[in-house]
């Protein structure tokens, strides 16, 4: 990271705030992407268990 920081002696300082707001934007996409896949696995390891167990379906009698 130490590496990142600092600015090649050629750069302005606008080339320098564009370099460091595309390296943030790459950060968060990142972020944002391996946070998708966790809760897409987290969805598909809980599907297993609902739908056609039965275990908590609810039953309405007719009263007539």
């Amino acid at each position: 990271m130490a590496d990142e920081t600092q600015t090649p002696p050629d750069e302005s300082p606008a080339e320098a705030a564009k370099r460091k707001f595309r390296e943030a934007l790459d950060r968060n996409a990142a972020n944002a992407r391996s946070q998708q896949a966790h809760q897409n696995r987290a969805k598909i390891q809980g599907a297993g268990s609902g739908g056609g167990g039965g275990k908590n379906k609810k039953v309405r009698r007719k009263t007539g």
